[in-house]
């Protein structure tokens, strides 16, 4: 084991480490990202403000992308292919870094390479491979599970996006000193509350949702979202209101068809719309039209939307017993995520206008003040300092 950090606090023992460089490793974050993948860039975009110095790994084909988001250098390029670039991970990068001299290595979604002799950190986004592995893809669960349980046993700190992660992972492993709880942030400048006279209007290609009361769903389309049981939920729902209309905003996951089988057989089918993956402006644009944002998932690391929505300003119903009841600090309609019938009678409070939900609204927007990405960035640096990450500011 390496040094070991201070619990939950993102500051470590001090032990006199070695004044040393510092890579992080981004050549995970897709061509689409999404929580994970936003995670990535935020930290690295804001980091770039903070400090010089840093290095990357990235894609071989998406190396000038990232020296524009933070203009590092791209010290090290992985194969674009999932399966190579994983293989690369394994045989290829540690003896590379190696090669580089000791440093401090941040692998920002879970993997480690194991033969690195260096300062490691990993980020751990969520337990879902371990706990829940019919929720992912076998390939995936194999490849992320061993890459936990490694980071557990080799890594010099462990970085979650919130007390949940945490407490998920010490249900696995016991007690961990090394574990940083570091939140998500959000960007204040773009999700934001919008006055009534000028909220959008949409698109031209959406015109259907003028008029309309819109559920709004962001998230990729797979199993863990618990899509079946909000297209069940909005069945009851839209029964009663005539007005409403479900729209699902996100791009196709692991078993995707069972959600479409779902949507096809619903009885309102004529009023769920599947839009598929958006841009950061178009969701911008839907946040500012929807009536709510529903996001009953089984299970997250962080759940980014809950906080973009209280942060624009937009009524939020999310699963409780989840981090997402941790992020939305009260400020949202918690649901049984098992219960098509709560999750409906949430999504009806939370549409109906009335002063509680003007006033959960109000206290979102505050709530959503506590997290903001340049202090996430800020936080993460302390520990790339704690382990002998010396920078220039």
């Amino acid at each position: 084991m390496g040094r070991r950090c201070a619990k939950a606090s993102g500051t470590l023992e001090k032990d006199a480490p070695v004044k040393q460089g510092l890579v992080i490793d981004v050549s995970s974050v897709p061509p689409r990202p999404a929580g994970a993948g936003r995670y990535a860039i935020e930290l690295v975009s804001n980091l770039a403000t903070m400090a010089r110095g840093f290095e990357l790994v990235a894609k071989a084909d998406d190396a000038l992308h990232w020296r524009d988001i933070s203009s590092a250098n791209v010290a090290l390029r992985s194969p674009n292919s999932a399966p190579l670039r994983i293989a690369w991970e394994r045989l290829v990068l540690g003896r590379r870094l190696n090669l580089r001299g000791q440093g401090v290595y941040h692998g920002i979604h879970y993997a480690i390479p194991s033969s690195y002799r260096g300062t490691k950190i990993s980020t751990v986004h969520d337990l879902t491979m371990i706990e829940h592995p019919e929720w992912h893809e076998q390939v995936k669960v194999v490849h992320f599970s061993r890459a936990i349980r490694m980071a557990v046993e080799i890594a010099d700190a462990i970085i979650v996006p919130s007390e949940f992660t945490k407490s998920r992972l010490e249900a696995q492993f016991g007690r961990l000193d090394k574990v940083s709880v570091i939140y998500h942030g959000v960007d204040h400048a773009k999700f934001r509350p919008e006055s009534a006279s000028h909220k959008s209007n949409g698109s031209n290609e959406r015109r259907w949702l003028q008029g309309a009361r819109v559920i709004l769903h962001v998230g990729t389309i797979e199993p863990r979202k618990n899509l079946v049981n909000l297209v069940k939920a909005f069945d009851i729902l839209a029964g009663e209101d005539h007005d409403a209309i479900l729209v699902l905003a996100g791009q196709k996951g692991w078993k995707h068809e069972e959600v479409y089988k779902s949507v096809n057989s619903a009885k309102y089918r004529d009023r769920i719309h599947e839009i598929g993956y958006i841009s950061e402006c178009e969701l911008l644009e839907l946040m500012r039209q929807a009536s709510c944002i529903a996001y009953p998932s089984f299970a997250e690391g962080f759940g980014l939307p809950v906080l973009e929505a209280m942060a624009a300003g937009v009524p939020v119903v999310t699963s409780a017993g989840s981090v997402m009841e941790e992020v939305a600090g009260g400020c949202a309609w918690l649901c049984d995520a098992l219960d098509p019938s709560d999750i409906a009678e949430k999504l009806n409070l939370a549409i109906s206008g009335s002063h509680e939900v003007e006033s959960k609204v109000a206290q979102g927007v505050l709530r959503s003040q506590e997290f903001n990405w340049s202090d996430s960035a800020r936080k993460h640096l302390k520990v790339y300092q704690a382990l002998g990450f010396e920078y220039e500011g």
